[in-house]
């Protein structure tokens, strides 16, 4: 987190090969995306018409819930994605206007890109192109992002002016942004996967033969758990680490509501099939606690910036983190 908010390290050769490794590994990231595109709709509008929506005699279109869970990951990677990449532009040699205007871009095609499945399958069949336009403008903006950060990096030890201050509190705003749509995101697919009421979650996962579902099993269930349990965690610790940088009230509590809250939701499930649907209302109480933290988290970041109109005052704590 030092270089993150100063610029600064003790050993500047070292940060700069780590950061150039960690650089290298993004642009594989890179290059896998054109890889698994390819390979799943191969660059051809029919193949994501037909990937949707099958074929148009046949019509079979693709579960609104798939398509949630799918942008529900992309989502959270085009998160921490943006994070890291955006993090890099602010400490490099370009021009402020370059900067913000890499990091709009950033974030605004990575936010199309994360939820593009459901514009297209919201426009239909006849918009299956932006599929492919989306995902090429979000990839020609990732290059360009590390070919600046390749050629134009910094080289002072030492970067703690305000206009950097400015940058990091706008792309705390965005990331606030982003949380917000990650938890309509979240509440949007709770609610067409497994329903708000007790009877409902308790059904989804013990089953019900009126209705043809089947109970989930335990071993699908932890693995569900297990798979939740570190992206969960640095999610959290990312969202409340910037909390703390603008916000002095409760943030104890904050965290501790907010991890508990997560450990529950995460374990729900697994309490129900094992212990009966009484945990129902347990699954459905964590969830709501959290997507309101998560909304709550939001709503502080957002709220302090504008207040403090962007200034390096927004980040008067970074020293002491």
């Amino acid at each position: 987190m030092r270089f993150f908010w100063t610029g600064e390290t003790k050993n500047f050769k070292p940060i700069h090969v780590a950061i150039f490794l960690f650089t290298v590994f993004v642009f594989l990231f890179w290059i896998g995306a054109f890889v698994h595109f390819g390979m799943k709709f191969g660059y051809s509008v029919e193949k994501i018409q037909y990937y949707f929506w099958g074929e148009p005699d046949f019509p079979s279109e693709v579960s609104i819930a798939q398509v949630l869970e799918e942008s529900h990951v992309n989502l959270f990677v085009v998160g921490l994605l943006f994070l890291c990449i955006s993090a890099l532009v602010v400490y490099s040699d370009i021009s402020p206007r370059l900067k913000f205007g890499l990091m709009l871009a950033l974030a605004f095609s990575g936010l199309l890109y994360a939820i593009s499945d459901l514009i297209i399958i919201f426009l239909g069949r006849e918009y299956a192109v932006l599929k492919l336009f989306i995902f090429l403008l979000f990839q020609a903006v990732i290059f360009l992002s590390l070919l600046l950060v390749w050629f134009k990096s910094s080289r002072a030890q030492k970067n703690k002016n305000s206009i950097t201050s400015r940058f990091l509190a706008i792309l705390i705003f965005i990331f606030a942004i982003f949380n917000l749509v990650f938890a309509g995101l979240n509440f949007t697919l709770f609610a067409n996967k497994i329903g708000f009421t007790i009877s409902n979650v308790s059904d989804y996962y013990l089953g019900n033969p009126e209705k043809f579902l089947k109970p989930k099993s335990i071993s699908g269930l932890v693995e569900i758990a297990y798979i939740h349990f570190l992206p969960m965690a640095l999610y959290l610790i990312t969202l409340v680490h910037f909390v703390y940088i603008v916000n002095d009230k409760f943030n104890i509590a904050l965290t501790i509501l907010m991890f508990i809250s997560a450990l529950l939701d995460n374990f729900g499930g697994i309490l129900i099939t094992q212990f009966g649907g009484a945990f129902a209302g347990v699954k459905l109480f964590s969830f709501f606690t959290l997507q309101f933290l998560l909304l709550l988290s939001s709503a502080i970041l957002i709220y302090k910036l504008v207040v403090l109109k962007f200034s390096s005052n927004s980040l008067r704590h970074h020293q002491r983190i």
